[in-house]
């Protein structure tokens, strides 16, 4: 069934929920992150160069202030940075993707098969736990960054992220996921 939509509440509604977005009291992190890919999808779908200069605006704001330490949920901020580099060419954009990817390589805790370990803070306060959140956080991250700029070894490591989160989360007989595994206790800590 195809839905029918008026073009113009559709843009409407869009303006509104990216309005609300920039009411709220977000920082560089996870919650960040998510709502502003939205945002950034919403540019991506309308074209409407605002929701680019908010974006931009908000950013900027931030990188005076300054930033955090890189986990993995502080890398979910990279999805905006990603659209303004792609649509501005800054290099500070560039810079700090660059500096997310690198933190995701060398530098993020990973066990067993090179798995990203799930991280909140500098504290390893989920040791050899695997969530579902890390691929929205960093494998997509770095899958889209691998795609966007011709960097295999980026989308290679992304997809190979993929493969083990499913391994380890999704339940064989159901297709369900859990969200977390525990490596050290062998369990999902929760149901599905």
């Amino acid at each position: 069934m195809k839905i029918q939509a008026d073009a113009q509440e559709l843009k409407r509604t869009i303006d509104r929920a990216v309005e609300y977005t920039f009411g709220m009291d977000l920082t560089w992190d996870w919650p960040g992150g998510v709502a502003f890919y939205g945002v950034s999808r919403a540019f991506e779908a309308t074209g409407e160069k605002a929701y680019l200069e908010k974006m931009a605006a908000w950013v900027d704001e931030y990188l005076e202030a300054g930033l955090p330490g890189w986990t993995v949920n502080t890398c979910a901020m990279g999805h905006m940075l990603l659209t303004l580099y792609e649509q501005t060419k800054d290099p500070k954009y560039l810079e700090l993707i660059d500096s997310k990817i690198d933190y995701l390589e060398h530098k993020a805790l990973r066990f067993g098969d090179r798995v990203l370990q799930h991280t909140v803070s500098a504290n390893n306060d989920f040791p050899e736990q695997c969530w579902a959140d890390t691929l929205f956080m960093a494998a997509y991250f770095m899958l889209r960054v691998g795609v966007a700029m011709g960097e295999k070894r980026l989308v290679d490591d992304a997809l190979h992220q993929f493969l083990w989160h499913i391994n380890y989360l999704q339940d064989e007989n159901t297709g369900l996921w859990y969200h977390g595994y525990n490596h050290l206790k062998k369990d999902h800590m929760s149901g599905i």
